[in-house]
């Protein structure tokens, strides 16, 4: 028996429009996945991803990883997750840089005011309206994506956790004399130059190491851990200065940690 003896011609061309429709309404919500891209390709469309984010009142979230990077890679696959996917793109704009072998990734920081990437995955918070980041007390904590739970990343990434706990910081620190204030950034600067310099060395034996499909040497193993353990220090310096900052006599100066020259 034929299918136009249970249903006229026209009702089941109506069911076939309408499976049809809710087909394609499917495919155009889904969230696109997100994954890293080269660093320049990013750099050309943040300034429309700004400019999108004042208009429809959104964060822009950025962050800056890399594919032979387990937390990355991890984060990533959290943030594509549909209970994280559809809600982040509803609260951000957001975009990925690939860092490659630790040589990209400057010049993205850089537009925020910031002199380097301490860790992979780098995630910045950031207001459009003034590229003012919002989340560097707490930033380093993503380093360690691959450890931390859903629940984690909802209540960090879905919440207004942040932005409260950065007014609240900011308030603490405003009493820091302008001149204090130079003195940690110009600590910063000097320990985030001979990170570069480290990540200019560095960079090529991680690649080497990665694309052998060998183990690490002892001696990369030794160099890596030195080098991270530098970098995983900084901001934590940084905060333990601004802490005693707060607490400096009228004209007191810091007296600041001797600056590591190199590795």
């Amino acid at each position: 028996m034929s299918v136009a003896a249970f249903f006229p011609l026209r009702a089941l061309g109506n069911i076939l429009l309408l499976c049809s429709a809710l087909f394609s309404l499917k495919l155009h919500s889904a969230p696109t996945a997100f994954v890293f891209l080269p660093e320049q390709q990013v750099l050309q469309q943040l300034s429309q991803l700004e400019q999108q984010a004042v208009a429809e009142q959104k964060l822009l979230l950025l962050v800056l990883g890399a594919t032979w990077c387990h937390d990355s890679v991890a984060l990533l696959d959290k943030f594509n997750q549909p209970a994280m996917a559809g809600a982040l793109q509803q609260r951000y704009q957001l975009a990925f840089v690939d860092v490659g072998y630790l040589e990209f990734g400057a010049a993205t920081m850089a537009r925020y005011q910031q002199p380097l990437y301490y860790g992979t995955p780098t995630v910045l918070m950031i207001d459009p309206l003034n590229r003012q980041l919002l989340n560097k007390s707490t930033v380093m904590h993503w380093t360690n994506a691959a450890k931390l739970a859903l629940a984690e990343y909802q209540q960090y990434f879905l919440t207004d956790q942040v932005s409260r706990q950065y007014v609240k910081e900011q308030q603490q620190l405003a009493g820091i004399p302008v001149a204090v204030q130079q003195q940690i950034k110009d600590f910063e600067l000097q320990q985030a130059k001979t990170l570069a310099r480290a990540y200019l060395e560095l960079g090529p034996l991680l690649k080497a190491y990665k694309e052998s499909g060998k183990p690490a040497s002892d001696e990369f193993k030794q160099r890596w851990d030195k080098v991270k353990a530098f970098r995983s220090n900084i901001l934590p310096q940084v905060a333990k200065l601004q802490q005693q900052a707060i607490k400096l006599a009228p004209g007191e100066m810091l007296t600041l940690p001797a600056p590591v020259a190199s590795f």
